[in-house]
């Protein structure tokens, strides 16, 4: 497995994308604090006019499906 930085925005744009997450990873949902803790940080990252911000990682596989590029969501942190 090769790991490799990628700017969010750039690892996500593109309406041919497809993010797919596998039922084994479903029961790990989000709780209302835990998206505020996300907003809360994304409006300091604005705020304050941040170049960057390391939000943690994201763990997928490419898999292509003709008219999409998929991605199975493995792990995220």
């Amino acid at each position: 497995m090769k790991g490799s930085e990628a700017r969010l925005l750039e690892y996500m744009e593109g309406s041919k994308k497809r993010f797919v997450i596998p039922v084994y990873q479903r029961s790990y949902d989000w709780k209302q604090e835990n998206c505020k803790q996300l907003f809360d940080d994304l409006e300091t990252v604005v705020r304050t006019n941040r170049k960057s911000h390391f939000f943690g990682s994201i763990v997928s596989a490419y898999q292509p499906n003709g008219r999409y590029t998929e991605y199975l969501v493995i792990d995220g942190q």
